[in-house]
């Protein structure tokens, strides 16, 4: 009877936390999205950087990766560091919760992420 009533006090608190739930979860798309944007402008430098010594232009290559490889790759650090901040969030959030329902961060995680899944798919 208590793993019921303490599994009824999870699912209250997370529906409680339902906008934050949201919240957090529209920030890790949208930081999911930047790293992805990050990536693929870091590839296309990396293309243009293969090309250059492909066709043995040195100092055109050598611009390159100092330049723009360099500013790509700092760009993808930087979305990778709100992509971990968005995680964390998420941590903070699910710990928050089993503390208040005196129960096992596992035991939360997967409600939560259910919430969060139910929000993609609207």
């Amino acid at each position: 009877m208590a793993i019921n009533n303490n599994q009824q006090k999870i699912l209250t608190l997370v529906e409680g936390k339902a906008a934050d739930i949201q919240t957090i979860d529209n920030n890790l798309l949208m930081e999911k999205a930047a790293v992805a944007m990050a990536i693929a402008k870091l590839r296309e430098t990396l293309d243009k950087l293969e090309g250059h010594l492909n066709d043995r232009e040195f100092q055109k290559a050598s611009h390159v990766g100092y330049d723009e490889l360099a500013h790509h790759f700092v760009y993808v650090q930087r979305t990778l560091a709100g992509l971990q901040t968005a995680a964390y969030q998420k941590e903070g959030l699910i710990s928050n919760i089993a503390q208040e329902a005196s129960a096992a961060y596992e035991e939360v995680a997967p409600h939560v992420d259910q919430k969060m899944q139910m929000a993609e798919k609207r």
